[in-house]
């Protein structure tokens, strides 16, 4: 078994009363990563009828993305972008940053990125 650890965590969290998704990826993200979440995402898009989610994605503690992971997110954001109405990334900036430009030009919901949780928060909610 291997010591380092990697993947994403899904929860619900409440910030006064608003609600939203929260991720947080750690480590370097795989394939076999995105085949365990994503049937997870898209069993709770399912059971709401005009979903507007509201996403805060932590992604400080990613070190990396395989191709193969980086395509499997690609397609989810496709097929599944226009039901995040908001998604507030807090990372370190550099790529991080730029890659939150890019998916804000290719998804229907607005992508913002922050070096800071608080003004994430504020932003998204």
């Amino acid at each position: 078994m291997s010591d380092v650890i990697h993947g994403i965590s899904i929860g619900i969290e409440r910030n006064g009363d608003d609600f939203y998704l929260a991720f947080k990826a750690v480590g370097s993200l795989s394939h076999a990563d995105y085949q365990r979440m994503t049937p997870l995402l898209e069993s709770a898009l399912i059971g709401i009828r005009e979903p507007e989610v509201f996403v805060l994605a932590d992604i400080t503690e990613l070190e990396g993305i395989s191709l193969h992971a980086a395509w499997d997110d690609l397609k989810l954001g496709i097929k599944h972008g226009k039901e995040f109405k908001k998604v507030a990334i807090v990372g370190r900036g550099g790529l991080q940053q730029w890659m939150t430009r890019v998916a804000d030009w290719f998804t229907p919901g607005e992508f913002k990125f922050f070096e800071d949780r608080l003004q994430a928060l504020d932003w998204l909610t």
